[in-house]
């Protein structure tokens, strides 16, 4: 990643390719082909069980439940992998599978499956479940829906079956796919599928991703150590983003705003960095309207029971280039559902993607605002499962389930689509999910890079480019647990 700048004696900065080079180690520079998913889209993570080939924990990252009964089959429906449960037991229920989504009040939603088992008239039920599991429809998938057997259904083959239930109450469904065990009882699963009725939506698979550690070289005030870097796209084209645990110069800074461009051949290249630091806060995200930038923040609150907390998260505000930089009043709490937020600007709106603190949440929301109205909390609205709703954030629902941690979002002009990346701890790598609204519905996980190496683990991803059929990101990285 080059940085190449010479201050201005007004105030800003100048590149200048001729300047001695300094290396800040652990940031990493990739990109990614956005194909058109084959499979069309999904709501479901994983549904042919294909992620983490050969790990020997791929059953707990594909779904989010998977009891120690469960094994690879040995013959694929699709694909190189399908989900092989062990159900030889006498009168009790296990669940094959089971994952959360979160989906929107009034819709109509279609699952599908394909499955065999040890013997024809298999006793076995797939569905939604609400976010207490208690059964909102399911299908037994020995009988059709006015009783009478599937006589016919050859256990040797696979079969596919599907339901669809309209949700009017709900904006969590658990799938699931399970029934009672017998002597001697197996069942094989692969290519699970969600997606709501009457969809025509376009999702995206990156492919061939390329990472790099082209580091930060040629700066005239010289950064020697980075912990992490906050990047987000300017109006203009540019780039803006802060430095965070940066020494520059020799001097320690918590953050430090900066701005720059994309670069083709080295990832960003870096104009100016302020002289005045940004404190007291962790950054997760910004945007420029009109000049000003904006910063998202929150203050750590120590360790929790469990967790770590917040105080809760503002928004930082600098006319200047960085150089100032102002608090607004703190915007959400302790207790909020926006503390870790990013920012995506769209059209007449700002939408703010947020989860709670610590990084055991599991729920991510999303909020929006009018530019003019971006520092009045009282103007913003809330998506609950079904209108944005103006008031508090209490209103909102959750859009998608599974830890997000700290994401980036940004909306492709050219495919139409909005698309977010994070580090899942459910599949333990970068990954992706598009949607073509920002409430959704959005796609479940899809593996977008692995780390490095067994040494690091790539984390905080921010996106600096995606247009037509190409995404790239920076990311850092830390050493692995």
């Amino acid at each position: 990643m080059m940085i190449s700048c010479k201050k201005d004696p007004k105030g800003g900065s100048q590149e200048d390719d001729n300047l001695a080079q300094t290396t800040v180690p652990g940031l990493y520079y990739a990109t990614a082909t956005l194909s058109e998913d084959p499979n069309g889209f999904n709501m479901f993570t994983d549904p042919g069980f294909e992620f983490n080939a050969g790990d020997v924990d791929w059953k707990a990252k594909s779904v989010w439940y998977l009891p120690d009964y469960i094994s690879e089959a040995e013959t694929p429906f699709n694909g190189t992998r399908s989900l092989y449960a062990d159900c030889n037991t006498h009168d009790y229920w296990r669940d094959v599978c089971i994952q959360s989504i979160n989906v929107k009040k009034g819709v109509t939603y279609k699952m599908t499956v394909n499955y065999r088992g040890a013997w024809a008239g298999l006793n076995v039920y797939f569905g939604f479940r609400d976010a207490d599991n208690g059964v909102v429809k399911d299908i037994n998938t020995n009988s059709t829906a006015d009783g009478s057997q599937f006589a016919n259904k050859d256990n040797s083959a696979w079969n596919d079956y599907s339901l669809s239930v309209t949700n009017l109450d709900n904006t969590q469904f658990n799938c699931f796919l399970g029934g009672w065990c017998w002597d001697n009882l197996w069942l094989e699963v692969d290519d699970i599928k969600v997606e709501p009725e009457g969809s025509y939506q376009d999702s995206f698979l990156p492919i061939n991703p390329s990472i790099s550690d082209k580091q930060i070289k040629n700066t005239s005030r010289k950064v020697t150590a980075l912990d992490n870097m906050v990047v987000w796209e300017r109006p203009d084209g540019k780039l803006a983003g802060v430095l965070v645990g940066a020494v520059v110069d020799g001097k320690d800074f918590e953050n430090v705003f900066f701005t720059g461009s994309y670069d083709k051949d080295c990832g960003i290249k870096i104009g100016h960095i302020a002289s005045a630091p940004l404190s007291g806060i962790i950054p997760t995200g910004g945007c420029t309207i009109d000049g000003t930038h904006y910063v998202f923040g929150y203050e750590f609150g120590g360790p929790g029971e469990d967790d770590w907390t917040s105080t809760g998260s503002s928004v930082y505000v600098s006319t200047d280039n960085g150089e100032h930089w102002g608090e607004t009043a703190v915007f959400w709490g302790a207790d909020s559902k926006f503390i870790k937020n990013s920012v995506c600007c769209k059209g007449d709106y700002i939408y703010i993607f947020g989860s709670p603190a610590g990084d055991k949440g599991v729920r991510t929301y999303v909020a929006r605002v009018k530019p003019a109205d971006f520092t009045e909390l009282t103007k913003y609205e809330y998506w609950d499962g079904e209108i944005w709703a103006k008031g508090k954030d209490s209103y909102a629902s959750s859009i998608m389930y599974g830890p997000t941690d700290l994401m980036s979002v940004v909306y492709n002009k050219s495919l139409y689509t909005y698309m977010m990346i994070y580090r899942s701890r459910t599949t333990g790598q970068l990954v992706y999910r598009d949607a073509g609204l920002p409430e959704g519905e959005w796609s479940g996980e899809k593996m977008l890079v692995a780390d490095p190496s067994a040494a690091s683990q790539l984390y905080m991803p921010f996106i600096t480019g995606a247009s037509d059929n190409k995404i790239s990101f920076i990311a850092c990285a830390k050493a692995a647990e």
